[in-house]
């Protein structure tokens, strides 16, 4: 599902506006894990500047539930008043993904381990919004060659496309899922030692059927 459909479907609104209701106790949740610097500005609205389109990350000045707005300094030093709704903004991480199982009814995430403090304080939100958080699974990271953890930033890993260049989807589908909690290296020279397990599972699968 695309999140921007949603923000512009209005499939978010009604959480949004519960959001906007509820933006201490929101703002209670997250100021403790932020900097200094951070606190001093946040705000889990992301206005959309009506006059350059942009997503700002601005401080919230005021809040009008009964007309569902916040308002906002635009990048012009314009004081701007914007609805919440109707998908004129975005929201922060941590809080998105609270509103995102809120309002879709998200009820299993899964996630890696080190996004465990992001899943606590999400579901801290989304009880605030008075959902309940989805029941949740942790799993350990993939590693490259050399034992460090995967980056798109450093190219350090193995995409699917590589891998199935080579493999059949079967042989990286057994690998993912084997042992979810222990951190696996995938790199290339991982491609044919995955198929051949895959191969002597089929064989042995084979066998004991004749």
């Amino acid at each position: 599902m695309s999140s921007t459909a949603q923000y512009k479907s209005g499939a978010f609104d009604q959480t949004l506006l519960t959001m906007l209701d509820r933006y201490d106790q929101v703002m209670n949740i997250m100021l403790p894990t932020l900097g200094e610097e951070r606190r001093a500005t946040y705000s889990p609205f992301l206005p959309i500047s009506p006059k350059t389109g942009r997503v700002l990350q601005v401080p919230t000045l005021a809040r009008n539930f009964e007309r569902g707005t916040i308002t906002f300094e635009d990048e012009d030093g314009a004081k701007t008043e914007l609805p919440v709704t109707g998908g004129n903004v975005k929201i922060q991480w941590k809080p998105d993904w609270a509103l995102r199982w809120t309002a879709l009814g998200v009820d299993y995430e899964m996630a890696g381990k080190d996004l465990i403090d992001s899943v606590q304080q999400s579901s801290k939100i989304a009880r605030a919004l008075g959902a309940t958080p989805p029941e949740g699974f942790n799993y350990e990271l993939f590693l490259d060659d050399q034992g460090q953890k995967i980056s798109k930033s450093k190219g350090n890993g193995l995409t699917i496309d590589e891998w199935l260049t080579y493999a059949a989807p079967e042989s990286l589908s057994l690998y993912m899922f084997q042992k979810p909690k222990t951190a696996k290296k995938l790199y290339f020279d991982v491609i044919p030692k995955a198929v051949d397990e895959y191969l002597s599972f089929i064989d042995a699968y084979q066998a004991e059927r004749s």
